[in-house]
């Protein structure tokens, strides 16, 4: 009876301990580079928005080379708000501010130098982000300037689950297209004027 007692003792008091070490899985921040400039990326930083500095170069001994991807780890401890900015082996560089590296899967840098995306005409291919809690079945990007839909976008690929993305690719040249989402159920949202050379995730909620 004693050793009972001992071991129901020992099971009581270990219980609670397990339970703190097991925390709630926060939100994960990390990404994915992908590098579609013709230079190699040096180094990547990843800073909080709320921090005056840039921190350590997240790629350490690693380097990115014109075609290559490579995933940045951040911690999950509950923070996606983050600064970024790339360092290109020919000294320069290109920042982004205030991205929600929580619903990013895929950084994309590129078109062919170090300017920011906005400056540069021609690459308008991004991915879809479904957040939306439905299935999306079809998905048209129209240049604003034409007069129709155009073919569904996702016509060689499968629907994009809840919490899934789906590259879309267009065509070099245009960046102001209108976007229109069909759900399983039939119904629709649509976006007019989004500049598609200027975003790297689409997300629909």
């Amino acid at each position: 009876m004693p050793l009972r007692a001992l071991s129901l003792a020992l099971l009581l008091l270990l219980v609670p301990l397990a339970a703190r070490a097991q925390p709630g899985q926060a939100a994960d921040p990390s990404f994915r580079v992908v590098n579609n400039t013709t230079k190699v990326i040096n180094e990547v930083y990843a800073s909080p928005t709320n921090r005056q500095d840039w921190g350590y170069d997240r790629l350490g001994s690693e380097v990115v080379p014109p075609g290559g991807r490579q995933i940045v780890r951040l911690p999950q401890d509950g923070t996606c708000a983050y600064d970024i900015r790339i360092v290109y082996q020919n000294a320069g560089a290109e920042e982004r501010r205030n991205l929600d590296t929580c619903a990013l899967v895929d950084l994309v840098v590129g078109g062919g130098g170090a300017a920011p995306r906005e400056a540069r005409q021609g690459n308008a291919s991004f991915n879809l982000v479904n957040q939306s809690g439905r299935v999306i079945e079809e998905f048209y990007a129209s240049p604003s300037t034409a007069q129709s839909w155009g073919p569904d976008r996702l016509a060689e690929a499968a629907a994009v689950p809840p919490g899934q993305y789906q590259a879309v690719r267009l065509p070099q040249g245009e960046c102001t297209y209108d976007l229109r989402w069909v759900w399983q159920d039939g119904q629709a949202g649509e976006r007019r004027g989004v500049n598609a050379c200027a975003a790297t995730n689409y997300v629909v909620k």
